[in-house]
């Protein structure tokens, strides 16, 4: 049911909610898992940080681990439901890692209703938001020493959220969004956001101090292929946010300032339709600066007859320092 399939890192991973629902008394708060696995050369920069992309390429088979040891996917797929990626926000620490070092990542995950609204509004949706704590041990940042660890005292060095969707791709597209609680999730408590589902306009967000840095905004067009896609048919959730996090690399430079010195800190997406491989593509982006600071906005839009569509199908914002 989740719309990415395991592929990343594996190590063990204990789910703290029951296998059989029938066997809970009441209700459980969430689900929580946890896992350890070693560090390669590509999760870290040269900076020895984790780098971003790293942490969205994580999140689909530490998620699914919880979710398909604690709920029936299999029963939920049989009746026409799936759950899509529909909000991301992944922010990695300052501190140096080190190669095979241990990743350690806690996972929690809260079935929940994701207007802010409760049940039976005309707005209501029901899916999962999902929490994740990385820590690993502090590296020294020594390219001759790549693999030493100062402690084997593991350190926060990320953190991210999903919010997946629970649709009805198939079904009449007044019921695509699933509105009701399921038989299957019944053993989970229902939480309401305490905030709705972030939007296009709440991630524009940025502040007094920001400042256009680029005059206009640049646009990048292309089409993806098969080497873009997962298993569920569709471009993978990191393909999206690592080309926002390209743009806004070419943002920066545009500006002036030095890619080499620019750090991703944080990225945030919100996402509205999916890609197929075929499909053609615009990437358009503005960069924003307050000192050394800068939000690059970036939106993936599908392309017409007509051209690239107004609405992004896809839209992030990529924080930085300089």
């Amino acid at each position: 049911m989740p719309a990415s399939q395991p592929s990343g890192p594996s190590g063990h991973v204990t789910a703290t909610a029951p296998a059989d629902p029938s066997a809970a008394a009441a209700p459980g708060e969430s689900v929580a898992t946890e896992s350890r696995t070693p560090l390669e050369v590509p999760d870290l920069d040269a900076g020895f940080r984790i780098k971003v992309r790293s942490l969205v390429g994580w999140f689909a088979p530490l998620m699914y681990e919880g979710i398909s040891r604690s709920v029936d996917v299999g029963a939920m797929r049989g009746r026409g439901m799936a759950s899509v990626v529909s909000y991301l926000d992944f922010r990695r620490g300052e501190d140096p890692a080190a190669v095979a070092a241990p990743l350690h990542t806690v996972v929690e995950t809260r079935h929940s209703e994701l207007s802010g609204e409760g049940l039976g509004h005309p707005t209501s949706r029901l899916g999962f938001d999902i929490r994740y704590a990385f820590a690993t041990p502090l590296g020294t940042g020594d390219p001759r020493r790549y693999r030493e660890q100062l402690s084997e005292e593991p350190r926060p060095c990320g953190e991210g959220r999903v919010v997946l969707t629970l649709v009805r791709p198939f079904g009449p597209a007044a019921e695509r969004l699933v509105r009701e609680p399921q038989p299957e999730l019944a053993h989970l408590r229902l939480h309401v956001l305490k905030e709705a589902h972030p939007t296009v306009e709440s991630l524009s967000e940025t502040g007094p101090g920001f400042a256009e840095a680029v005059a206009g905004p640049v646009e990048v067009r292309g089409t993806y292929g098969l080497q873009h896609t997962d298993v569920n048919q569709f471009v993978f959730t990191g393909e999206y946010t690592a080309a926002m996090e390209d743009m806004a690399t070419r943002l920066v430079a545009e500006a002036g300032m030095s890619a080499a010195g620019h750090r991703v800190n944080r990225v945030a997406a919100v996402f509205k339709a999916p890609f197929a491989a075929g499909d053609a593509y615009a990437v358009r982006g503005r960069l924003l600066r307050d000192g050394d600071r800068t939000v690059a906005l970036v939106g993936i839009h599908s392309i017409g007859p007509n051209g690239p569509r107004l609405r992004p199908a896809v839209f992030g914002r990529v924080d930085g320092t300089c």
